[in-house]
């Protein structure tokens, strides 16, 4: 066994532990490789969180080396598989079914992969060809999934694909799990309840499940290491939503996703008085239809002092919806808010900006017809000393707005602003970046 081997070898044997990673990048720079410098970047910036800016410049050197290199230090003769590197090496792989019986050996012996996407056969046809030997129930089977942490199952699962999940002897240290369900009907939801509650599972994402699912799932017991939660349901009412925010098997989820689930302001109302909003951290409803009834609902919501994040993409919230979540006592503890996709307007980020909030550090007001009164108001407030990162992208601010940025007495921690897609003339460009650093990012101006 050669020097690198012995690395990778150590690598594989305990993936969650930076320190043999740091090893071997002392080793590569010592021999002038670039990976080294790789696998330092990616291990510190699995240490940052989202709004640190300490991020950006590390990304962008993450970039840069994978441009330059990614070729040569992906898995070879891995097939198809899409690879993604955490750390400085892959850990995760997306790939078909099939492909993962073909490469499965060769992937796993170059790479300390623990996150698994597989997507199912293209069409029925394909799905009745590779059914025998070649199919999911074969996959699970094999002793290779025992590395795992994470699996996602990216195809309709019937009753024999879950029997083959929950049987499988080599999902024990699964941590994270995601499925496509859409199949399912009641009389298998037993089936499916002895899949979910596996006692190391910690984040759970069901996809596209019947809105029965939503109280099987409140009743299942066993789920109190779950701490992140992402449904979505095509038609569920508003008794089961009542029902599973208000279950006790949930007592320790800090995470809830509930995007694309056509959720109105009778949810907001519902959430407002459960027992699971109390205990949140990070709250995404994006992609629903809130409006500003739902924003004026969230205003009604008690105090959350553990709600730092929430998410509130392409919700049709107009200023007067955006001035209700402003006045909303719930969110004052923000440290990241995002919403993109809503109609804020000047008078939405006036109000934004009146706000008492004290510890919001990232914005995004991306796509949300913000002009330069409203950059204005933006750039004054008080509230908004603490941003480090502000996205603005695709509004209608010109040199105006940007010169009030760069006036701005408030602003002084920002080091990552997104103003592309905006009428900005080269001058205040330059001036932009003179003030706030390199991490300010434009529309090329056109030639």
């Amino acid at each position: 066994m050669g020097i690198e081997e012995a690395f990778l070898h150590d690598i594989l044997a305990h993936p969650d532990d930076d320190a043999p990673r740091l090893i071997y990048a002392d080793w590569l720079d010592e021999h002038n490789d670039p990976r080294g410098e790789f696998i330092r970047v990616q291990c510190a910036l699995a240490q940052l969180s989202d709004e640190d800016p300490r991020r950006w410049p590390l990304e962008q050197r993450e970039q840069e080396l994978l441009r330059d290199h990614e070729a040569k230090w992906l898995p070879k003769d891995v097939g198809d598989a899409h690879c993604v590197f955490r750390r400085g090496f892959v850990e995760e792989a997306m790939l078909y079914v099939h492909e993962f019986l073909m490469v499965a050996d060769r992937l796993i012996e170059q790479a300390p992969v623990q996150y698994l996407c597989l997507r199912g056969p293209r069409s029925r046809a394909e799905r009745d060809r590779t059914e025998e030997g070649a199919g999911w129930r074969s996959v699970a089977r094999s002793p290779h999934l025992a590395r795992l942490r994470g699996l996602s199952l990216e195809f309709p699962l019937d009753v024999n694909d879950l029997r083959s999940l929950g049987e499988s002897p080599h999902l024990k240290n699964l941590t994270d799990l995601k499925l496509f369900t859409g199949s399912l009907q009641n009389d298998v939801l037993v089936l499916w309840e002895g899949v979910i509650t596996r006692p190391t599972l910690r984040n759970l994402s069901l996809n596209w499940i019947p809105s029965s699912a939503l109280r099987v799932l409140a009743n299942t017991p066993h789920l109190a290491n779950l701490s992140s939660l992402t449904l979505s349901t095509p038609a569920p009412t508003i008794d089961d939503w009542s029902v599973l925010v208000n279950s006790s098997s949930l007592s320790n989820v800090r995470e809830l996703k509930l995007n694309d689930n056509r959720l109105t302001h009778e949810v907001a109302a519902v959430l407002a008085e459960s027992r699971l909003l109390r205990q949140l951290e990070s709250l995404h409803l994006d992609s629903n239809l809130l409006g500003d009834a739902g924003a004026v609902a969230i205003r009604e919501w008690p105090a959350l002092p553990r709600l730092t994040r929430l998410s509130m993409r392409h919700n049709h919230i107009f200023p007067t919806g955006i001035q209700a979540l402003a006045e909303a006592p719930a969110i004052r503890g923000l440290i990241s808010l995002d919403l993109f996709g809503n109609i804020s307007c000047d008078e939405g980020a006036a109000a934004l900006a009146a706000s008492d909030w004290t510890r919001l550090q990232a914005l995004n007001l991306r796509f949300n017809g913000v002009g330069d009164k409203g950059v204005a108001a933006l750039a004054q407030s008080a509230t908004l000393s603490q941003l480090t990162r502000l996205d603005l992208t695709a509004n209608r601010i010109t040199s105006h707005g940007a010169r009030a940025l760069i006036e701005s007495p408030r602003l002084q921690r920002l080091a990552r602003l997104d103003l592309l897609r905006n009428d900005i003339g080269a001058a205040e460009q330059e001036k932009l970046r003179d003030c706030f650093g390199p991490w300010v990012y434009f529309w090329p101006l056109a030639v």
